[in-house]
Formats: structure tokens, sequence, C-alpha cells
């Protein structure tokens, strides 16, 4: 059974790795550029200058709902790659009420779940393993001017 693109999936990603940006950008103190080859791209943002890279998960849930969160092995796998190329590389989960952050490591280790239709390989990472990205880092990441209009 052949992979379908879900395209709608991929604009809600998408969208919350626009949200999710400028945050990254000031908790690194980086200028990340986004990894456009092709929407198959396996990480999401790279500074080549701090060597770090981001990858952001969006979740259409409560950081609340489970205990751990799912992420593609591939990702792990090509972050892994990337750590001993010299990279730092973070994981960023968005969830519906907070953000987290989880820095990979070459030694880190994840239970294993297969899951979904076509059965692919994830790793879960515990809520309890990562840190909160606070409301002081997102507000102290939005554009001035943004943040002078929510003061009205």
């Amino acid at each position: 059974m052949p992979i379908i693109f879900n395209k709608e999936l991929w604009e809600y990603g998408r969208k919350i790795e626009d949200i999710t940006l400028p945050i990254v950008n000031k908790l690194y103190d980086c200028d990340f550029k986004r990894n456009d080859n092709d929407i198959y791209d396996i990480l999401d943002f790279r500074d080549e200058d701090k060597k770090k890279i981001v990858e952001v998960k969006g979740r259409r849930i409560l950081s609340t709902k489970f205990d751990k969160t799912l992420i593609s092995a591939g990702k792990i796998t090509a972050g892994l790659m990337e750590i001993d190329q010299g990279y730092e590389v973070y994981l960023i989960f968005a969830f519906l009420d907070k953000m987290y952050r989880y820095q990979l490591l070459e030694d880190s280790a994840f239970e294993c779940s297969y899951v979904g239709s076509n059965c692919i390989q994830h790793y879960l990472i515990p809520i309890s393993d990562m840190t909160e990205i606070t409301e002081e880092e997102i507000k102290d990441s939005e554009p001035e001017e943004q943040a002078e209009q929510g003061e009205d």
C-alpha cells in the first residue's frame, strides 16, 4: 500500500514551524534557515554557523493527554547522524497548551513502537524528559510591533 501525502497535515505542520521559528531563533541565539529542498526533508531548520539543528513537531492535543509523544525513527536517525557531524540537535514539541524542547544526544535511548496504517517505526519520548519553553521565552521572541498590538 503506497504512502499517501496528507497535504492538510503538512500545511498544519508548516504553520506551526512558522510560528515556532522566531521562538527557536531567540532560544538558541541562531538564525535558523528552513531546510527547503523538498517536502520530505527530515529535519526542519539549521544554522550552519552555530552548527545547530531544530526539528519542530506540532501536536493537536494537550501536553497532558499522554505521558510520552511519538517521533519517527527516521528523524532520530537523521539527528544522530548530524550530531556525528558536530551539530547540536533539538526537538521542539508544540502542543495546544505548551511547548517543550528536548536536546537529542548521541546516547539518547527511547522506547520503540510501530504505529499507523503503514506500521512505521517511532520512538516515544517521555514528556517528563523535556524542558518546557516558558510563556516569557515565547513572549520575548515576538516581534515588537506584534507584542505592542497585543497590549491594547
